[in-house]
């Protein structure tokens, strides 16, 4: 429930099993290990060995077996992957089998033999289509090719010309001395042989570019371009034949395509080992492993890495303004909306985790945004069904889940089911729990607290009641973790003065709209009083720094900035607005349901399919965008009261993959 404490750690290991310690290690995934760049080591020794390099030949074997399972992929059998179990289970023995042995190797040299096969045939249909494009106009043309070209005084055009421009070429050659002559149509083109005398061929050439002649080569080529078009038809079709031949390996291959995953997943953390101990700082015979454990994680590291012989493992303390790595920890309640922490970004590592803060808060507002009882029962069961199909992380199901419980809450007392389902559905025509003559709107009536749209002023001033609470927990929170960490001077005069100030502005404006009646009234007069204290403290000392002229006229503009708060608060009016939508909207599916069953079975049908399309659509859009502006909320309202972030998050060595899930053997 809070950032978790760090230790700094210095592990040294003779390179003979240093190896084998970062396998360790890495199958622990509880330690970072900076590089030598970021080391502290590094400053205070410079003369340490740092031999930083690329790891070629297994960055060329990562790759190679990319490209291969890539390319097997559409030849694959169905996977065995779904959208809940992106990764396929392997137990420990079929893993180790397949990284201890060169089958893998034999089948990737044989699917890249079968891809390079495939790609030099597609290519060589691709030039074999574009060829065949080009002799198609000219399939009748009888005098062999070679000919074209073999006149002694004379020269021969040869190309392709737009047939509302073959008469006007026609004319122009014909003043020049010269001939055309079609040979072919051919998709509104002409295919022609131009001929004229040598002298005269560079006027020829400029007619014909005026009437934008397209010049066709057939450089390369002999016989007749029907024999020619018959030879590539030919190979074209011995191409496919190659190819389905080829497919046919690549189905068989693809067969084995697991293995060619389960290789890749080893070799990229293979890598990442390999690369941690090339960058970290060594002797001729020692490695020096530098980086960051959980304090709670530390007896764990420590165990394992003394139980190698020659490796050691000592706590240090970090180095002057070094940067400590940002890891949260949370109960089980709270750790689902982690996930909303980590969306903004890390808190600095001086900061307060806001996760347990916002989480109540975040719950609260997604609920009060569906405002539909019916809704979240309808999410409470999908994502039950999907939590139980779900492998993997399921903290976002379970925010959810918990998110959803809410909803019914805050639709039961708004009297949210379905819309208006209960009164549309059940011909109601009361308005009170007196008239209530089903047992669906006596229960409704017992339920409800207020309906939103008989007392939308209720919903609005809960909205801003909420977002005041907010704002304020926040303002405490920042009061709180600094007063801890010693700040008493930033605590008392960026916190707990503007606590206050807004309290007493809060209850000075309660007081004159005579919210607390005639005996009470001081209470706002009083609080008025009140709030000239921390008003002259936020002028006077909300700047420390510079002279007096300076810091009292940041002062005056920090008391302004409490329109900035009320601009905040004004804010949650989003949580009453995305009710009313939801509510609206449901009421809107409902008006179209109740309206199409006056017209028979047909209309029966037809209404129900419109409620239930309706209504989950309402459920889905709804949601995101409870989702999203829940989301806002923490971000830009709550966040920034307490919270600098920036903090760079703990990134553990250990063991990832992307294609598989290794199921280790209990011990």
């Amino acid at each position: 429930m809070a950032i978790a404490s760090m230790q700094k750690v210095m592990i040294v290991a003779h390179r003979s099993q240093v190896s084998e310690l970062l396998q360790t290690l890495q199958d622990a995934g509880i330690v970072q290990i900076l590089d030598a760049e970021r080391a502290m080591v590094t400053i205070e020794w410079p003369e340490l060995e740092v031999e930083p390099h690329r790891h070629r030949d297994l960055e060329d074997s990562i790759d190679r077996l990319d490209k291969a399972i890539a390319f097997l992929k559409p030849y694959a059998p169905k996977d065995q992957t779904s959208l809940f179990a992106p990764l396929v289970q392997v137990d420990n023995d079929t893993y180790t089998n397949v990284i201890s042995t060169d089958d893998s190797n034999t089948l990737l040299g044989e699917a890249e033999s079968v891809r390079g096969q495939m790609e030099k045939l597609s290519a060589e249909a691709d030039s074999n289509a574009a060829l065949l494009e080009k002799l198609l106009p000219w399939e009748t043309l009888s005098t062999p090719i070679e000919e074209l070209d073999s006149l002694f005084t004379s020269t021969t055009f040869v190309g392709l010309i737009a047939e509302q421009h073959f008469a006007e070429a026609q004319q122009k050659l014909t003043e020049l001395g010269a001939a055309m002559e079609k040979v072919a149509t051919w998709r509104r083109n002409r295919a022609c042989l131009g001929v004229c005398l040598d002298e005269s061929a560079s006027d020829v050439q400029k007619a014909l570019r005026s009437v934008e002649f397209e010049v066709v080569s057939f450089e390369g080529l002999n016989g007749l371009v029907s024999d020619n078009i018959t030879r590539i038809r030919s190979r074209q079709e011995a191409i496919e034949t190659e190819q389905a031949e080829l497919a046919d390996k690549a189905i068989q291959l693809a067969k084995d395509r697991l293995k060619l995953q389960i290789l890749f997943d080893h070799h990229e953390n293979l890598h990442s080992r390999i690369h941690a101990e090339s960058d970290a700082p060594a002797t001729e015979h020692a490695i020096f492993l530098e980086g960051w454990v959980k304090k709670k994680d530390y007896q764990t590291l420590e165990k394992k890495v003394t139980q190698f012989d020659a490796c050691d493992i000592a706590p240090i303390e970090p180095g002057q303004d070094e940067e400590v790595p940002v890891e949260i920890d949370n109960g089980p309640m709270s750790q689902p909306f982690e996930l909303i922490t980590r969306l903004y970004g890390m808190p600095a590592a001086s900061d307060v985790d806001p996760t347990v803060f916002l989480a109540p808060f975040f719950a609260l507002f997604f609920g009060i945004c569906l405002t539909d009882a019916a809704y979240g029962l309808v999410m409470i069961a999908f994502l039950w069904w999907l939590l139980r199909k779900l492998r993997g992380d399921k903290k976002f199901v379970m925010m959810l889940i918990l998110c959803s419980i809410v909803t019914v809450i805050a639709g039961a007392l708004t009297g949210g089911w379905f819309g208006d389902m209960i009164q549309k559905f059940t011909f109601f025509n009361g308005g009170t729990p007196e008239v209530a003559d089903t047992v669906f709107e006596k229960v409704r009536y017992r339920l409800m607290w207020f309906d939103p749209l008989e007392k939308p002023m209720y919903f609005f001033n809960i909205s801003l009641g909420l977002g005041y609470l907010q704002i304020i927990t926040g303002v405490f929170i920042g009061f709180v973790h600094k007063l801890r960490r010693g700040e008493k001077t930033a605590a008392i005069f960026d916190h707990l003065s503007w606590f206050i100030w807004l309290n007493c502005l809060l209850v000075f404006g309660l007081g004159k709209a005579g919210m607390f009646g005639e005996n009470f009234a001081w209470l706002g007069t009083a609080a008025g009083v009140i709030a000239i204290i921390p008003a002259l403290m936020i002028l006077l000392f909300s700047e420390r720094e510079g002279g007096w002229g300076a810091r009292i006229g940041m002062g005056f503009y920090n008391v302004f900035s409490t329109v900035f708060y009320i601009g905040d608060i004004l804010s949650y009016i989003r949580l009453m607005a995305l009710g009313m939508v939801t509510a609206g909207f449901g009421m809107a599916v409902n008006e179209i349901a109740r309206s199409m069953m006056e017209h028979g079975v047909i209309g029966w049908i037809g209404a129900g399919i419109a409620f239930v399309v309706g209504h989950l659509f309402n459920i889905a859009n709804s949601a995101l965008s409870s989702f999203v502006h829940s989301m806002r909320l923490q971000f830009v309202e709550f966040f920034t009261k307490f919270m600098a972030g920036g903090g760079k998050q703990f990134d553990p060595l250990k063991q990832s993959y992307r294609y598989i899930d290794v199921k280790k053997k209990e011990t």
